[in-house]
């Protein structure tokens, strides 16, 4: 779990020393949160703690303790990353450094792109997933990881799913893993979930589980309750690892999900209310290769198809309108291939990595009683991009050079675009002293412009009726990003056996064309009483000369077996030209302060575990014209776990212990008061 922010790295430290230590008292203390391992920076698996970019990583031990509602709230918890979300529906949308949106944040599911979008009174680029069967979260912040696909200016949140290697214990020939989870308090519900994994032999493994989840509308700390905030989901996996030969793996798996849920619009509980179902399919095939005799074979190659349905039923108007359908649906096909060919050079040793990702999104739009189909246009995109990444480490010195290019088109009715550009990475790191790192990297990103940005298009419904005005001529976005960070990395500190690790990071991000909506509302738009009101008046997406967010974010975890602590923090300014008063505006998706500090003990040879957590959140004041500021919160948060054995464990978790009445900047309603979750996990195999 690597960089993870305060908060996480606490859980997933004394969540996962408990249940390790109960396993085998005899081994080594178990890993602590920076010392996770990543991909995502640079495709060349690597503890966090030493990747030279701004990472972190959520493990399957800190997801189970915490049993989150919502996949998004894991995400909170963790510096410069936040989540965008509408309460009545399950869909999370992730900020990472103050850029989301259309893809400016590239979220994978076992490699799977995920890109559905809907357009309207939120977020522009979502994804539908619950944590039950996540086994790894792998986040990196920045362009840094522009070798990890085509559009991630802002970053790249990578999900991995269980594999039977999470149930079946060495020597196993089948396991089983069940779990439920109940929710007290301003939120009720309920969710279970069962996982059997078989070994056919050393060449075959299978797993299989489902899961269902019933959440009822919840109440804020005031006890004022947000209708249509509940959900019922049901979800299946399965998975085939094939190992035909020493280092060779074939993996094969599929992710189903249902949702079901019911909402007004955004914000307006007078406006349409309709019953929503969104179902998602995800698969796909990866072989890889890697053996320590083979230097020269480090292969993945990864194929997958992906999609999201959403279809609506309206629920409310007149007797003509009411039961009206509208539909919103993605695929996505695609695949990446990368290698990584590793040389001694003299003293020095250079790993070079090189590859390909391609992708292809068709868009189908229908809404026969209404206008979403010009919000949301149908339409098709393919975009694809090469690399190559060479990393030479010689003493106390690393340099990574890196190249990519990437290339797209675009199409929908009369209108087409298309567009490509080389992008370059350069990091230099030194260690001067053991333990202590520093680095500095600049680094590119390219993302093409979304379907709906280019081709939206038609008239807002009565009675705001302005015009839709599409954009064939926008310019893909060009994030230029300055970072410069420390790593630290200490054992036996101060205490026999103890670990401290730490990530600091400054940064600047200019993105050049950066891609938002203007408006111009003639005065009276959207009176009904005043004919033709909003004549004149617009919508479209444009590009605008430069946008500009600085920041700094930092964590740091201290482990001392018997006791632990950990802090966390970011900040970011962002600022962008205004093409309809040219001057400079503060950005509408920078994020607030943050401060997260974190601690716990644990007991009985590490089988009882507490911890707290305590989150300050500062306000939210500099938003352009038309945006809702947000107040300042803090919140307190109560988790604790006992291992009766190797295989049986209980937790508990309060949130918002004070029963805060708050709301997260650009969410539309507050968030829930007091919740706790007391569950169960058990696994049995032979």
């Amino acid at each position: 779990m690597a960089a993870a922010a305060a908060s996480v790295s606490v859980a997933a430290i004394a969540a996962g020393s408990a249940q390790v230590f109960a396993q085998t008292q005899q081994q080594a203390a178990p890993p602590v949160a920076l010392d996770e391992i990543t991909v995502t920076a640079t495709k060349d698996p690597q503890q966090a703690i030493d990747a030279l970019a701004s990472v972190s990583v959520i493990n399957r031990t800190e997801i189970r303790q915490r049993q989150e509602q919502r996949t998004g709230t894991l995400l909170n918890q963790l510096p410069n990353v936040e989540t965008n979300e509408n309460q009545r529906d399950p869909a999370t949308a992730v900020n990472i450094r103050g850029l989301q949106d259309f893809g400016r944040v590239a979220v994978t599911v076992d490699g799977a792109r995920q890109n559905f979008q809907t357009s309207g009174h939120n977020a522009n680029g979502v994804f539908y997933l619950d944590p039950a069967f996540v086994r790894s979260i792998d986040i990196t912040r920045g362009p840094v990881a522009n070798i990890y696909g085509s559009g991630a200016i802002g970053g790249v949140v990578s999900f991995e799913t269980v594999d039977p290697k999470d149930i079946l214990l060495p020597g196993e020939k089948f396991a089983a893993e069940l779990g439920g989870t109940a929710v007290f308090g301003r939120q009720t519900g309920y969710y279970i979930s069962a996982l059997q994994a078989l070994r056919a032999n050393e060449m075959l493994e299978t797993m299989a589980g489902v899961t269902y989840k019933r959440l009822n509308d919840y109440k804020d700390g005031d006890g004022v309750k947000v209708g249509d905030s509940g959900q019922d989901l049901k979800s299946a996996i399965g998975k085939i690892v094939i190992n035909p030969a020493e280092g060779h793996q074939i993996k094969i798996g599929g992710l189903y999900q249902n949702y079901d849920f019911s909402s007004f619009g955004v914000g307006d509980s007078g406006s349409i209310r309709r019953q929503s179902e969104v179902t998602t399919t995800n698969l796909f095939a990866r072989y890889t290769f890697s053996r320590p005799d083979n230097p020269w074979l480090n292969l993945s190659a990864n194929a997958y198809i992906t999609s999201t349905d959403l279809d609506q039923t309206r629920l409310t108007g007149s007797a003509t309108t009411r039961g009206q359908k509208r539909s919103f649906a993605i695929r996505t096909s695609g695949f990446d291939i990368n290698n990584t060919t590793r040389f001694d050079i003299g003293p020095a040793l250079l790993s070079l990595t090189y590859g390909g990702d391609y992708f292809h999104d068709v868009v189908n739009t229908r809404d026969g009683g209404g206008s979403a189909d010009k919000f949301t246009p149908s339409g098709t995109r393919s975009v694809y991009g090469a690399f190559v990444q060479a990393h030479l480490k010689w003493s106390i010195v690393d340099v990574i050079g890196g190249l990519r290019y990437d290339g797209y088109d675009l199409s929908g009715g009369a209108v087409s675009s298309d567009g490509n550009r080389l992008s370059p990475k350069i990091t230099l790191g030194v260690t001067p002293l053991a333990g202590i790192q520093f680095y500095g990297t600049y680094a590119e990103g390219y993302r093409a412009p979304a379907i709906s940005e280019t081709l939206i298009n038609g008239l807002h419904p009565a009675p705001a009726s302005f015009q839709f005005i599409p954009n064939p001529n926008l310019r893909p976005e060009i994030g230029k990003t300055l970072e410069a960070g420390v790593n630290l990395k200490f054992d036996d500190l101060f205490l026999q056996g103890d670990r401290l690790r730490g990530k600091a990071t400054v940064f600047r991000n200019n993105v050049d064309d950066y891609i938002d909506g203007v408006s111009y509302f003639s005065p009276g738009c959207g009176n009904p009483f005043i004919p033709n009101a909003c004549a004149g008046s617009y919508y479209t997406y444009v590009n605008k000369a430069n946008a500009r967010i600085t920041g700094a974010e930092a964590e740091l975890v201290y482990d001392a077996r018997r006791w632990f602590a950990s802090l966390s923090g970011s900040v970011t300014r962002g600022d962008g030209d205004d093409p309809t008063t040219g001057q400079r505006a503060p950005l509408s998706s920078i994020y607030p302060s943050k401060l997260t500090l974190g601690g716990g003990v644990r007991f009985f040879d590490e089988k009882l575990l507490l911890g707290a957590r305590v989150t300050f959140v500062g306000a939210q004041t500099r938003v352009p014209a038309g945006f809702t500021p947000s107040k300042e919160f803090q919140l307190v948060d109560l988790y604790g776990s006992y291992q009766f054995t190797p295989d049986t464990r209980a937790f508990v978790q309060i949130d918002n212990v004070g029963d805060v009445r708050y709301r997260r900047y650009r969410d539309v309603e507050n968030s829930p008061g007091i919740v706790a979750k007391v569950g169960f996990s058990t696994r049995f195999g032979g």
